[in-house]
């Protein structure tokens, strides 16, 4: 049986010497790939109009904007992998995203522009409509499969895993960008997962996570001790055959912190939007 990592892992036995291709094998993750309008088993929806209890109020961002609906996924329906995100058993996770943030004249903490709602799965819902002036997004079913992915080069961790000569991933003998290249066109965009590695258009989100929650004297060490604490929870990318573009053809994350994750916090998830 093929398993997620076997793409990757034969890429980097094919392009690198066998040291450093088994050291980028242990920084492989698994991700629920969600494709719209796919062939598979529902698991959720893009866009559309969210089912909410009727105890739930509509998401406002910082109290001032009312947020758009992005996504939805059925927690239960999702597929499950050893080494992959671990979410609640049951319910469902709703996506919500300011679009409007830049309206706002107070200055904006550009890594909390959305937000996520947790419906258990004996709630009752009803579908509500978005407020006045709010975007709802073409509604696209999503299906899901289980795809493996890699680090961006700029990552904490290719900087902490070592490889050949006790040299760290991120060091130019153990990786290329050809080798990063064959990476990138082993998957086709749109790139909307769950879980797995981020896929940055500028640099890793986990970053500027860090760099938000942390001092503005924290040190180098410190930020990227704390860059590695967060998770990818979701990825939402710009998607022509669904009508969603964010900024320049970019991404929304959604990153959680692993302590938090564990203890079901979703309140305290942070959304960024990279834009090219």
């Amino acid at each position: 049986m093929t398993s997620w990592i076997d793409p990757l892992a034969e890429l980097a036995r094919e392009n690198l010497p066998p040291d450093v291709a088994e050291a980028w094998g242990t920084v492989f993750r698994p991700a629920v790939r969600l494709t719209a309008g796919g062939s598979g088993a529902r698991v959720g929806c893009l866009g559309g109009n969210p089912a909410l209890p009727a105890d739930v109020e509509w998401p406002v961002w910082r109290g001032e904007l009312p947020m758009n609906f992005v996504a939805s996924v059925d927690c239960a329906a999702l597929p499950r992998v050893p080494g992959g995100i671990e979410l609640p058993a049951s319910g469902s996770l709703l996506f919500f995203y300011c679009d409007d943030w830049f309206q706002a004249d107070a200055p904006v903490d550009l890594t909390a522009l959305g937000g996520v709602v947790v419906v258990p799965a004996d709630a009752e819902t009803a579908e509500r409509t978005a407020p006045e002036g709010v975007d709802v997004y073409p509604r696209l079913e999503l299906s899901a499969e289980v795809a493996g992915t890699f680090p961006n080069s700029a990552q904490e961790v290719l900087r902490r895993t070592l490889a050949r000569d006790g040299l760290p991933l991120s060091d130019p003998n153990n990786w290329s960008a050809e080798f990063f290249d064959l990476l990138r066109e082993s998957s086709s965009a749109p790139y909307h997962q769950i879980g797995g590695c981020s896929w940055p258009v500028q640099g890793p989100p986990e970053d500027e996570v860090a760099a938000a929650v942390l001092p503005d004297d924290a040190g180098e060490s410190e930020l990227a001790d704390e860059a590695l604490r967060w998770a990818l929870l979701a990825q939402i990318d710009s998607d022509g055959d669904a009508g969603v573009m964010w900024g320049d053809a970019g991404v929304l994350y959604w990153l959680i912190r692993e302590d938090d994750l564990a203890a079901g916090r979703f309140d305290r998830v942070r959304c960024v939007m990279q834009s090219g």
